[in-house]
């Protein structure tokens, strides 16, 4: 009776040790975030002083993080209501970019892999896009092809906006910026 004991107590430890371990590392961990409107970064991600979670993830291999003086990711799940992505909706990203030497702004499913659409974009730079006479980002995602700067969304399912800022002082002060200095992410319609 004993030794069953024993083993049933072995497994329960190594099962809960195992699970909450994995768990921790599943993905991005919620230490070190930052949330700006709808947009999350994590500025520590490449710097020295990485948290010890962060950096499991990371050793995962699945994401390469901008170092602490090239840049920062955003990444949105969420419109600026606070609704999940859906690519059965479309979406104008509006406003401002802060200032930076370059940014790209792209779409990925949600481990942050880029999609097989149709249409090989995925993403535009700032040198691709039109801009009005404002100066001011405006960019429609959807599935379907929009006049203008468009960025092509999956045909349903979960999705999520990355924003990369390269080489941006706000790589440093991120928890001091405002939702007004980032584009907002507003749905139009669904369908």
């Amino acid at each position: 009776m004993r030794i069953l004991d024993l083993a049933y107590i072995l497994a329960l430890g190594a099962g809960l040790g195992l699970g909450s371990a994995h768990w921790a590392v599943a993905g991005r961990p919620a230490l070190g975030k930052v949330e700006v409107g709808a947009w999350m970064a994590w500025p520590r991600s490449g710097g020295r002083d990485i948290d010890p979670y962060m950096r499991a993830y990371l050793a995962r291999g699945v994401h390469l993080p901008l170092g602490s003086g090239e840049g920062l990711e955003l990444i949105a799940e969420r419109d600026d209501d606070g609704q999940l992505l859906d690519g059965r909706c479309r979406y104008q990203i509006s406003g401002a970019t802060p200032t930076t030497r370059g940014w790209t702004l792209g779409v990925t499913d949600i481990d942050g892999l880029p999609f097989r659409l149709p249409l090989e974009r995925t993403s535009f730079t700032d040198s691709e896009i039109v801009r009005p006479e404002d100066g001011q980002l405006s960019i429609a995602a959807a599935a379907t092809p929009v006049a203008g700067n468009w960025l092509p969304l999956p045909a349903s399912g979960r999705f999520q906006f990355r924003l990369r800022l390269y080489d941006t002082p706000i790589s440093s002060q991120t928890g001091e910026t405002r939702a007004t200095n980032l584009p907002r992410i507003a749905r139009l319609d669904c369908r």
